[in-house]
């Protein structure tokens, strides 16, 4: 009897196991590739910020691969024009830490970073301090994106308050077309608050104050971002408080795309 009792506990860890498999393999199914991948041969930081006198950025690519692959690096500015474009060999399993605000010849820049790898998949992260030590508790750092992107994104929490900087940062990688999005926010309880579409433009970013979008409410929600129609998106949501001294810096989530009617 305690055989059988063994035996029918084996069998019903075997059938979880397979319903767990199929559970993933039917969410990477709904998505447009595995969720939070973090390397490839194209990625993206969406949100750079240039001022010399501010801030000390970095950026680093490494190559977990071992291919010593040939990087070429874009920066394209919020309206999605060329700015400046640099190229580098990755030592093999090395790494390559740059300040891409030294190709601006100091000049002050918003926009986004473009990594395209000629050999192995590579990562990278972007980092960000501040000059003044008084403002140490802002210094951040974040991974860069997978820059084939994804149809639906979900910021799980924001902020809308006026002592609050936050900001959504949504990009289209694209750089042929644009691409519609359609941003909701959500109260915590899950009412709808707004949704509004945004255009952004080939290589170019979109960035949203949850606090103006939603019409000086002060709430907490969260946003889903999805796009309308044919492209991708990448994105991602940064706080920060001076009356508390935080700064975060997070990626947003990929999900599947939900059934909806526009």
């Amino acid at each position: 009897m305690i055989l059988n009792g063994f035996r029918f506990i084996s069998f019903l860890l075997l059938v979880i196991a397979c319903v767990s498999a199929g559970a993933r393999a039917q969410f990477a199914s709904e998505g447009d590739h595995a969720p939070q991948l973090r390397v490839g041969d194209q990625l993206i930081v969406n949100y750079f910020e240039a001022d010399p006198d501010v801030f000390e950025t970095h950026l680093v690519i490494t190559d977990h691969e071992g291919s010593g692959s040939v990087v070429n690096v874009l920066l394209h500015d919020m309206d999605g024009n060329l700015v400046a474009e640099q190229s580098y060999f990755l030592p093999i399993f090395g790494k390559i830490n740059y300040n891409p605000a030294e190709s601006l010849g100091g000049k002050k820049f918003k926009g986004t970073i473009r990594i395209y790898s000629d050999g192995g998949n590579v990562s990278a992260q972007y980092w960000q301090f501040y000059r003044d030590p008084l403002r140490s508790a802002y210094n951040t750092a974040i991974p860069a994106s997978d820059a084939h992107g994804s149809k639906a994104l979900l910021c799980q929490h924001f902020v809308s308050a006026p002592g609050i900087e936050a900001r959504l940062v949504l990009v289209n990688p694209a750089s042929d077309s644009a691409v519609t999005v359609s941003v909701t926010f959500y109260l915590d309880r899950g009412k709808q608050l707004t949704r509004d579409r945004h255009v952004i433009p080939p290589n170019g970013m979109k960035v949203l104050d949850p606090h103006t979008e939603n019409e000086g409410l002060i709430k907490t929600g969260l946003a889903y971002c999805e796009v309308v129609g044919e492209g991708a998106i990448t994105g991602e949501y940064w706080q920060a408080s001076p009356g508390e001294d935080y700064q975060v810096s997070l990626p947003l989530d990929i999900i599947p795309v939900r059934k909806k009617h526009w």
